[in-house]
């Protein structure tokens, strides 16, 4: 940690809630691109569940979804957050977000930047919370829908294909809802979702590939054979999937613990994609992330291996062949570089990317643009 941002973060525990870290007339202000990615950023994290209703297509039922929130703050004292499923937000060595705290000021403009997220297979928005705090803790605001049907208090079993269309259109979904808040909510404005970064773990990972904008080659073909659960592919969700459901406001994708579903996709779909992935994978959890990089075109693709890694080193963090706080850490440090450089144009980040910077010997990279 620099001197100078060590003086920021001090200056910061001395005031009140009303204080302002950021405003360059401080004593020890740090330009924000100045700050050191891979720790906490100058701020504790805020944290709201809002909610909305809407049809993920024409002619799909109407549907209601809760999404949370996370955004930085210079409160220091407050509620701990609960999330949809009740779970507490722990996990990791930093605080505990703030529920209904107030919204700091962005370091950044007029706007906070965003990242969205997609959880897994019966998780819920906030099962990687560790990820949340750390981008609001620079000054980022990160927005993640309950993909409800797919969630730990509602699954259902075998998955509809209204799922597969519902998951990004939950994040277009959410995203809608943050640039369209009434003028009295805090939050209203204060949002660039004009283009954001969108990550997920596990089956998160199928989200960002289709909100990314990768071609559903084999839906016609699936919902043709029938491999596809009975009552699926009616004829508004294959016009659906046929038609795509990428999300122009995604810039830049994080697919976490997971690889692209080609029963879906197929080889060409991925070329599709809107802009730059960043793979981050385990070791200890084969999910055929090695195939996936052999065979990806198109695309430029980033594969972040980190060894003893498993699969919820990117969510809750249980995972006893690497430690939680040190693989939430590398995490960490890998997403706010991609997002930095990809959102943020912070050519300063790209070492975390391409090997110059030295992440140890658990993380091994490869990059590939064809």
């Amino acid at each position: 940690m620099t001197l100078a941002l060590l003086t920021l973060l001090v200056a910061c525990a001395e005031k009140d809630a009303a204080y302002d870290p950021l405003s360059p007339d401080t004593a020890g202000y740090v330009e924000p691109l100045a700050w050191d990615l891979a720790v906490e950023g100058p701020y504790r994290t805020g944290y709201r569940e809002l909610g909305t209703t809407y049809t993920p297509a024409p002619g799909m039922a109407e549907r209601t979804i809760p999404v949370g929130v996370w955004y930085p703050t210079n409160d220091t004292e407050g509620t701990p957050a609960i999330y949809t499923s009740g779970f507490p937000d722990t996990g990791g060595t930093s605080a505990s977000s703030i529920a209904n705290a107030s919204l700091a000021a962005s370091p950044w403009g007029a706007q906070h930047p965003v990242m969205v997220y997609s959880h897994g297979f019966q998780g819920y928005g906030g099962s990687s919370s560790f990820l949340m705090r750390h981008f609001a803790s620079h000054g980022w605001i990160v927005v993640a829908p309950d993909h409800v049907g797919n969630t730990l208090m509602d699954h259902r079993d075998p998955l509809p294909t209204a799922i597969y269309v519902a998951r990004p259109r939950d994040i277009s979904a959410a995203l809608d809802l943050l640039a369209q808040l009434p003028a009295e909510d805090p939050l209203a404005g204060k949002a660039d979702t004009t283009r954001v970064v969108l990550s997920g773990h596990s089956f998160g990972v199928f989200t960002t590939w289709s909100a990314g904008g990768a071609r559903f080659e084999n839906a016609a073909a699936r919902c043709d054979a029938g491999d596809v659960p009975e009552g699926s592919c009616t004829e508004a969700e294959r016009a659906a999937l046929v038609g795509g459901l990428g999300d122009p406001r995604v810039v830049a994708t994080i697919p976490l613990a997971g690889t692209i579903d080609r029963n879906w996709f197929g080889d060409a779909g991925p070329a599709d994609i809107a802009g730059p992935v960043l793979s981050m994978t385990g070791s200890n959890d084969d999910r055929g992330q090695a195939d996936q990089f052999a065979t990806m075109q198109g695309v430029d693709f980033t594969w972040a291996e980190l060894e003893g890694g498993c699969h919820q080193t990117f969510g809750i963090g249980t995972c006893g062949s690497l430690p939680m706080d040190e693989g939430f850490g590398l995490v960490d440090t890998l997403a706010m570089a991609f997002a930095r450089v990809h959102l943020l144009g912070d050519a300063s980040a790209a070492g975390y990317l391409d090997g110059t910077v030295d992440l140890g010997p658990k993380v091994a990279i490869q990059h590939k643009v064809e």
